[in-house]
Order: structure tokens, then C-alpha cells, then sequence
């Protein structure tokens, strides 16, 4: 006779791209969320995406990534119904919203909501740092 002890072991995990090019990636056991973006390098329609998935995709779902700033200011959202969709925001669009309100920090957050508006909990995903370089 053999213990049967089953538990469910689900990892979130998701890619950071700058274009098209991977610059991280994290797991919901990943303790330093944050990146760092030379802004002088940035260039018009650059962008920033976020990929998220786990090992039980959700069905019929959308999923969801949108940025604040350290001030907690909504910046921008965007959602795609496809799984391990890609989730993006064009950095120029970031770095004028942080010129004229002085944000340093943006902070991503993501969460999925079903056909019956039903959410997972809001959570961080990432948080971008745009430095001057000297």
C-alpha cells in the first residue's frame, strides 16, 4: 500500500522582449523583478513586451498587462485573448509620460479574467527603470 499525496506545483512564468529580442525572463519565484533600459538608445516604435503562461492556460480567457508608475498612475493597458499572446507598449509613449510627470519607475502588472469577469489575483511582473546614460 502506497500514500497517495498529490498537491498541485504550478509555476507562472513569462519573457520580457525588447522588440523582438528576449532581455529576461522570470518565474513567480523570481525575487528581482526589475530591468534597466538606457533611454538614449531607445529609438521611435521600440517596444516592450511582456509573454506570460503557466501549465494550465485558461480557456476563453483575456489576459491582461498594464503599467503604473511609482505614483501609482494608471499609464497604459493592454490585453490579448491569446495565450502566451503578446502583451506590448511602445517605450517613447513610456518615457513622455515619465518626462512630464517625473515617474522613475513603471510598474507592470498582470492578471487573466474569464467569460464571467471572474480575475485572477493582480500581480507584478516586472518593473522598468529607464537610465541616463553619461
Amino acid at each position: 500500500m502506497l500514500p497517495f499525496i498529490g498537491f498541485c506545483d504550478t509555476l507562472d512564468f513569462w519573457h520580457v522582449y525588447y522588440n523582438d529580442s528576449i532581455i529576461a525572463k522570470f518565474n513567480s519565484v523570481s525575487q528581482d523583478l526589475e530591468i534597466e533600459i538606457d533611454r538614449s538608445r531607445i529609438k521611435e516604435g521600440d517596444t516592450l513586451t511582456v509573454r506570460h503562461g503557466d501549465d494550465t492556460p485558461c480557456i476563453n480567457c483575456k489576459f491582461v498587462l498594464f503599467v503604473r508608475d511609482e505614483k501609482k498612475r494608471k499609464l497604459r493597458i493592454t490585453e490579448t485573448t491569446e495565450f502566451w499572446g503578446k502583451l506590448s507598449f511602445g517605450l517613447k509613449d513610456l518615457i513622455e509620460f515619465g518626462d512630464i510627470n517625473e515617474s522613475k519607475r513603471y510598474d507592470f502588472y498582470y492578471w487573466e479574467q474569464d467569460d464571467s469577469g471572474d480575475k485572477t489575483p493582480m500581480k507584478l511582473v516586472l518593473q522598468v527603470v529607464f537610465k541616463e546614460e553619461k
